[in-house]
């Protein structure tokens, strides 16, 4: 730096070697005359933050608390967001008991109620399954309560992004007294730091003291809240079955599809769709991928969406093969078809496990049907060209 540029005081100190040579750091004149560094570096010159430091920020001194909080938010995400795609409690418990990390329980309460904000009844419904099945268990009632105050905190900010939250945390609350998670003075003692936080305790207090409430607040969520996933896989396959049965009407589909009103359930109906066609005729095959190209070109099922589902086939090959050998030449002929029609995106590969399990030279097996070029043993067209309509 040029002798007559000043410098600003408040400018924080660089501490490392301008040189690309590894080495010890400049010396900054905290140390003894002719030293070098100052008290509190190690040999790679990384400083040890000091009261005593004139760039010391007390804010600093919280940093490791703080970087565990950050680091374990996406885990905390993935962990909800996999629940409510799996329906799986015992799963869901043991991927929280193994994060080990009791202190971020009050975050995961919130996060999972506000996640479950921003999706549909039935998932509403599987988180309060979540918490009453976390109560005790595996999440401290103090936590629990904690995460409820956490997000009452929260609410005007969640609000901007869902205008509905008041209404939902308020229901998510009086459900919460119901399943005896929280006690019910919390809703006339909890902290109300802002006029929606204040309301949704009155709404879920009222809910909670009506006549017959209890029966009510069972059913909370509507028409979706006895939705469960074993209910709703189960729905989807007979809705595919029934599909290939009425001769295709794939109109009578979509509507079975869009009553179902779970649209990040949609990724199971490829998977289901997809689990199908192998166990199926080659004019069923090409029936189906014509039901999920339809899909796709009304706005049904996105393309991320198709591409979840046929990633949960390939990862599933191990179990698949079982019944259908094979099933990993059968998945890839069919992703390729996809793409090809271009209801499937075209960067779309197979997991790297997978991919390999698909390479072997093709075989004639009673399973598919499928010969060396492709085609079906009685020789007839191949069961999912793109060039064969239904």
């Amino acid at each position: 730096m040029p002798r007559n540029e000043k410098v600003d005081k408040n400018e924080r100190l660089d501490r490392h070697s301008g040189s690309g040579l590894r080495g010890l750091p400049k010396k900054e004149g905290h140390a003894a005359k002719g030293g070098w560094g100052k008290e509190g570096t190690g040999d790679d010159g990384v400083a040890i933050v000091d009261k005593r430091d004139p760039n010391y920020n007390s804010d600093e001194d919280d940093s490791a608390v703080v970087l565990s909080k950050i680091d374990l938010s996406n885990p905390i995400e993935v962990i909800i967001k996999e629940y409510l795609l799996s329906g799986s409690l015992e799963e869901a418990e043991k991927s929280l008991t193994d994060l080990n990390a009791p202190f971020n329980h009050p975050q995961f309460v919130k996060k999972a109620l506000y996640i479950a904000m921003d999706k549909q009844a039935y998932e509403r419904e599987l988180v309060s399954k979540l918490l009453s099945h976390f109560y005790s268990k595996v999440i401290s009632p103090k936590d629990l309560v904690d995460g409820f105050q956490l997000a009452l905190d929260s609410l005007e900010d969640i609000s901007l992004d869902i205008p509905e939250a008041t209404d939902f945390l308020a229901k998510f609350l009086a459900r919460a007294t119901v399943d005896e998670i929280i006690p019910p003075i919390f809703l006339s003692q909890a902290h109300s730091s802002n006029p929606k936080a204040n309301l949704a305790l009155n709404l879920a207090t009222a809910l909670s003291t009506e006549n017959h409430g209890g029966e009510r607040l069972s059913h909370i969520w509507g028409p979706g809240d006895l939705r469960s996933v074993k209910r709703l896989k189960e729905e989807v396959g007979t809705l595919l079955e029934e599909f290939l049965v009425n001769g295709g009407d794939r109109a009578e589909a979509e509507r079975s599809v869009r009553s179902l009103n779970a649209p990040s359930f949609h990724f199971q109906i490829v998977k289901q769709a997809l689990r199908l066609m192998l166990e199926k005729s080659p004019t069923d095959q090409r029936k189906l991928m014509n039901l999920l190209k339809y899909f796709h070109e009304v706005a049904l099922i996105s393309s991320d969406y198709m591409a979840k589902g046929f990633h949960c086939c390939f990862n599933a090959l191990d179990d698949i093969k079982l019944d259908v050998p094979n099933a990993s030449k059968m998945l890839t002929e069919f992703s390729e078809v996809a793409k090809s029609e271009k209801w499937l995106p075209q960067d779309y590969s197979p997991p790297v496990a997978c991919a390999s399990k698909s390479q072997a030279a093709p075989v004639a097996t009673p399973d598919a049907g499928i010969v060396a070029d492709g085609t079906p043993a009685d020789g007839t067209p191949a069961p999912v060209s793109s060039n064969n309509q239904s």
